[in-house]
């Protein structure tokens, strides 16, 4: 199978080798897009080293967010499997070959989610989060989640506007439910797949999302269940997210709910 790989890079040069060569050092074949909407810092120069006879790059000044980029680089690369890396991430060696054999081995899969290790600002793990078997009702009540690093899908399943554009903080989150609600089938594995980079400045690190997140959360839901979740909904979905924070080991069967 050939890999679909994309890349957004907006001013995370300081990363963005590893996340390039995280790909590229891959022994499975690929297509490989590093999509750039404007960086000021050296994120291009870093891009132009690698030469377009190993990687495409598309560069533009300026789109709609994260999500527009997404949806115009999918147009721009062919392959069986459609994965797409944050510019601070990286893909775990031979990730690809395993995903590859998963794929082979279970042609009812239309997307894998794997675990991911937690990284800091200098590439230095320090907390494995294993997958969970996902389910649409966890979702929306908070307590599954899909790991975006770790996660590979049939690009036939993919459209080339699969991403919600009006969608500025959780469009991969989005897309994994537009497609299982379309009957797409997703699969877990507890193999690491990818490691995700948390530090003072990201999304995720900083918080500065927060209130817009919990906002496409709520809108997501009504999209799962048809209604705002009940209130003691909210209440179960809270505690037994923190149960599984604590320990998810302790009620692996219960991820199915």
């Amino acid at each position: 199978m050939i890999f679909a790989c994309l890349t957004l890079s907006y001013n995370q040069g300081e990363y963005l080798a590893e996340a390039i060569d995280s790909i590229i050092t891959q022994n499975e074949p690929f297509d490989y897009l590093v999509y750039d909407p404007g960086s000021q810092d050296m994120s291009r120069n870093i891009i132009e080293k690698y030469g377009s006879n190993l990687i495409k790059s598309y560069f533009v000044d300026g789109d709609q967010g994260p999500a527009d980029g997404l949806n115009k680089g999918l147009q721009m690369i062919q392959g069986d499997i459609f994965y797409y890396l944050n510019a601070d991430d990286r893909l775990k060696p031979g990730a690809l070959s395993f995903v590859n054999q998963y794929f082979l081995d279970n042609p009812d899969c239309d997307i894998l989610h794997g675990s991911i290790d937690l990284i800091n600002q200098s590439g230095v793990g320090y907390r494995t989060l294993p997958a969970m078997n996902f389910s649409l009702r966890g979702l929306a009540l908070g307590y599954s989640v899909v790991y975006q690093p770790a996660t590979f899908i049939r690009k036939t399943k993919v459209r080339s506007d699969a991403f919600n554009v009006k969608n500025k903080v959780s469009w991969d989150g989005e897309l994994i439910v537009d497609l299982v609600l379309a009957g797409a089938k997703i699969h877990q594995t507890q193999m690491v797949l990818a490691d995700f980079r948390i530090y003072s400045t990201s999304i995720t690190g900083s918080g500065r999302l927060s209130e817009l997140a919990k906002s496409e959360h709520r809108r997501i839901s009504r999209k799962i269940l048809g209604r705002d979740p009940y209130t003691w909904e909210k209440i179960f979905g809270f505690l037994f997210g923190k149960a599984l924070a604590l320990n998810r080991k302790i009620f692996p069967r219960l991820l199915n709910l």
